[in-house]
């Protein structure tokens, strides 16, 4: 093929995936004029959490939920770079919201009463449970092993609630990161780490020295936070997370950030089907 027609070829590609970004963005409900003229859509997403997000060799948030967020940028203005991605904490992930710094958080949000209060919520896109690390070589097998003892947590998780009301006399030591928690853990500075399951699972095979207690707690579905009444933004959210189920977006986006078989079959069913009831 000659120069001409290479670079006519890449024309018509290039004008064809605009064409589909496009197309995408105009069946969904509309984007809010303010999203619309900031020409971008700014989504928190976590950088120490995987398989959700994490930071990548390059130092670019990467995981199940970046995807999502991409997802939505292209959605919304036909192209992944339509959504400009912030790293969150668990702590910050709500301020940053409300002080409209960014307009979602897809950041391992799970759904409670008292966040409900602050922030809406999209329809739910993942359920599961939470699970406990702990080192390889530790007496606790269940979590009524936990009673008495000490667990960490991230700072604002959502399983403190659960484990203060269902384990007798646990203690909880919260801290900033996953990262922070795993160095305690091995330290010795508490008997276990409690975060969702899909990241303790992930950690429990990146760390040989550590294990997953396979007794599941807390069950919690997880949903994109938006600052409260901004129904026009939640539409086009709820229509873009059922666009991306029809579409069979997460089978495989999971099993390129989970390479265990067994755990990538659980959270394929947390993403593709409809949580119990609660």
């Amino acid at each position: 093929m000659s120069d001409f027609g290479t670079r006519i070829g890449a024309l018509l590609l290039s004008t064809l995936v605009t064409l589909a970004g496009a197309a995408s963005a105009q069946d969904l409900p509309p984007l809010p004029a303010a999203i619309k003229e900031q020409g971008k859509i700014r989504i928190g997403v976590k950088c120490d959490s995987p398989p959700f997000g994490a930071s990548g060799p390059d130092g670019k948030p990467v995981g199940i939920e970046v995807a999502m967020a991409k997802k939505i940028g292209v959605f919304a203005f036909g192209s992944e770079d339509g959504a400009e991605l912030s790293c969150v904490t668990s702590e910050a992930r709500i301020s940053s919201l409300n002080s409209g710094k960014l307009d979602l958080i897809l950041a391992t949000l799970g759904r409670t009463p008292a966040r409900e209060e602050v922030i809406d919520y999209s329809s739910i896109y993942f359920w599961g449970t939470s699970n406990v690390l702990v080192p390889a070589d530790s007496p606790v097998k269940t979590l009524d092993d936990l009673a008495g003892k000490t667990v960490l947590v991230v700072k604002g998780a959502s399983q403190i609630k659960w484990l203060e009301a269902n384990i007798p006399d646990i203690g909880i030591l919260q801290l900033n990161t996953t990262a922070d928690g795993v160095q305690a853990l091995q330290q010795g500075r508490a008997d276990g780490f409690v975060g969702d399951g899909g990241l303790i699972y992930t950690l429990g095979g990146n760390y040989p020295n550590l294990r997953v207690i396979e007794e599941g707690l807390d069950l919690g579905v997880n949903g994109i936070g938006l600052r409260k009444n901004e129904s026009e933004l939640k539409a086009f959210v709820d229509a873009a997370l059922a666009r991306l189920r029809e579409e069979g977006f997460y089978p495989e986006v999971i099993t390129q950030f989970v390479s265990e078989p067994a755990v990538a079959e659980v959270m394929t069913r947390g993403f593709m089907e409809e949580p119990p009831q609660l």
